[in-house]
């Protein structure tokens, strides 16, 4: 397996989940751990799948800490979920938002976001984020997959969970 490419993956978290969720994983760190290596041992158990991914993960509490990988360290960023409103002026979402802007203006580093950390990313990017007129959203919305998603989930459809205050109408 030494010659699988290793993928580098710093999970920021901007906050700490439910209780519930935050004593049985030990934080963000913890659930996002858990979902990306059971996403690679399930694309290493598949013989349609080229590749053997390893993963390295590292965590950064952005909020407290403010602290932040280098570029060179990481090929990926996932941020995190958070309570706080994506769109405030607080000193850790600013400096979180030129982080964001930093990686994706690098352009070699993947980003993905996660509620909040989506939020982040539309801002870092420059687009208006901001309360929605309507209140919290949260809806399970059936999704029809591409011929490419059918292949990954084996499914022509999946049910997605989707929990968002934010309008990005501008």
């Amino acid at each position: 397996m030494s010659d699988a490419p290793l993928l580098r993956i710093a999970i920021l978290e901007c906050d700490t989940p439910a209780p519930n969720t935050n004593s049985k994983y030990g934080g963000y760190r913890g659930v996002f751990t858990a979902l990306l290596h059971a996403a690679a041992d399930n694309l290493r158990s598949s013989s349609s799948f080229p590749l053997n991914p390893r993963l390295e993960l590292s965590a950064y509490d952005v909020v407290s800490a403010q602290e932040y990988p280098p570029l060179d360290s990481i090929d990926g960023v996932l941020l995190s979920g958070s309570k706080h409103n994506s769109f405030d002026d607080d000193p850790w979402i600013l400096k979180l938002v030129e982080f964001t802007k930093m990686v994706l203006e690098d352009g070699r580093v993947r980003v993905i976001g996660v509620c909040f950390g989506h939020q982040i990313v539309g801002r870092a990017l420059g687009a208006p984020v901001g309360r929605s007129d309507g209140g919290w959203e949260v809806s399970v919305t059936a999704v029809d997959l591409t011929k490419k998603g059918q292949e990954i989930f084996g499914k022509t459809a999946i049910v997605s969970f989707v929990a968002c205050t934010i309008d990005y109408s501008g």
